[in-house]
């Protein structure tokens, strides 16, 4: 087994990703590497290494967080509605950046972690699709982090409901089935991931919206495939 690989299987990190990270910084050992095989000896000497705390109810909330650390949004007192709120990642980071009200929207039902369906900022509509939900109000800000459906088919719903939308693009439900990929489903033709990417891009122009930001997700999706974060904004 790899060293990256272990340190995930222990708790120490919360992908490879990070784990590479962690190692290429020296957090781990000095002169390590991720590719290093695991022996015996090592491992022992590693199991006094404790696992990290979860600090978000899911990887979504890893992922909105790095993006927001790189590209600040102003959250402070915002209404913001979350379409595939899922376990709630979105939300919680929406929470800790200061949102006022999160309106988490989601086809599944009894996803949303106990602490945020608890949480009184939290408003909840389960077994809703954003295509069919009825919204009170025009949101401050529009999050989305939805699979097995492309964004293009929701764009022109979303569209209206905020000034400021920040989508999680995910080019293994945009490229179609045809496209080359491994076996664990992760999109190997990266021609036609650009293709599927630009294609969105000019619907959201044609929709009157303006491209602020494309920047590809720190912490990619779980089987491995790239996401890439896009802001838009109407002018």
């Amino acid at each position: 087994m790899r060293l990256d690989q272990f340190l995930v299987q222990r708790g120490v990190a919360t992908s490879r990703e990070h784990a590479k990270s962690l190692i290429l910084k020296g957090q781990i050992g000095l002169g390590l590497r991720p590719s290093l095989q695991i022996t015996d000896k090592l491992a022992t000497q590693l199991q006094t290494l404790k696992p990290q705390p979860k600090r978000f109810v899911g990887r979504a909330g890893e992922k909105l967080w790095g993006f927001l650390e790189q590209h600040p949004l102003d959250c402070q007192n915002k209404v913001v509605l979350d379409v595939g709120s899922s376990t709630g990642g979105f939300a919680q980071v929406l929470l800790e950046k200061g949102a006022g009200r999160v309106v988490c929207v989601d086809v599944g039902q009894g996803q949303l972690a106990k602490e945020l369906r608890e949480n009184p900022k939290i408003e909840l509509h389960e077994s809703c699709d954003i295509r069919a939900f009825q919204p009170s109000q025009i949101y401050d800000l529009l999050v989305c982090d939805v699979s097995f459906i492309s964004l293009r088919l929701l764009l022109a719903t979303l569209a209206p409901l905020s000034s400021q939308l920040l989508l999680l693009f995910k080019p293994q439900f945009e490229v179609g089935l045809r496209v080359k990929r491994n076996k664990k489903g992760v999109v190997l033709d990266q021609a036609a991931i650009n293709q599927s990417l630009q294609e969105f891009l000019t619907l959201a122009q044609n929709l009157g919206l303006k491209v602020c930001c494309v920047c590809e997700s720190a912490l990619k999706g779980k089987a491995g495939n790239v996401e890439i974060f896009i802001l838009l904004e109407r002018g």
